[in-house]
């Protein structure tokens, strides 16, 4: 069982179990609320990311508070970093905001590679229209490309923008530019 902030993962032999469970601090009416919108809006944004060819896990089954997901064999970018890699992700991030979907945790832990790329963690995720939340998706990964992957940084960001570009506008990398130059960022 690994503990989360949000959510208790058990991974099993041919799944994922993903459960949010109570927060006793909570009035309970509103722990109940927030935890069904948070498993509904995990679920949403990995059917629709699904639904528009973003390699994510498959949903097997969901109810109010328990998502249980294909498991991914493989390890996260993290655990086994390949510069390569990057361009896939940068297509499937791509093809993410395409759909109007940001992650909201954009980092190489949530990030799976096997036979090909898979983007995992939709715990934070959400709708948006907004090229300002897909921007700081990108910041968030470049951050952690510089703090975690130094050594391979320049290679992963070129490859990773030549795998974004195409599949997405211009005017989100342009604010990646404004987003980095703020105070609060650098």
């Amino acid at each position: 069982m690994i503990q989360g902030a949000e959510a208790e993962i058990e991974i099993l032999e041919d799944k994922v179990v993903k459960e949010r469970p109570r927060k006793k601090y909570r009035h309970p009416e509103l722990d109940q609320r927030i935890r069904k919108q948070r498993t509904q809006t995990e679920y949403n944004s990995m059917k629709k990311a699904l639904r528009h060819d973003v390699s994510v896990p498959k949903i097997e089954q969901v109810s109010d508070y328990v998502l249980e997901i294909e498991k991914i064999d493989g390890k996260s970018l993290a655990e086994n970093f390949k510069a390569e890699k990057m361009g896939e992700v940068g297509k499937h991030l791509g093809r993410l905001h395409s759909a109007e979907i940001v992650h909201g945790d954009m980092t190489t832990k949530n990030i799976m590679h096997s036979d090909k790329i898979y983007l995992i963690d939709f715990g934070l995720s959400g709708q948006s229209t907004r090229t300002e939340d897909r921007a700081v998706d990108l910041h968030l990964l470049k951050q952690v490309l510089k703090s975690s992957h130094s050594d391979k940084f320049e290679e992963a960001w070129e490859n990773f923008m030549e795998g974004y570009r195409p599949e997405f506008r211009e005017d989100v990398i342009q604010r990646l530019a404004e987003v980095e130059q703020r105070g609060r960022y650098k």
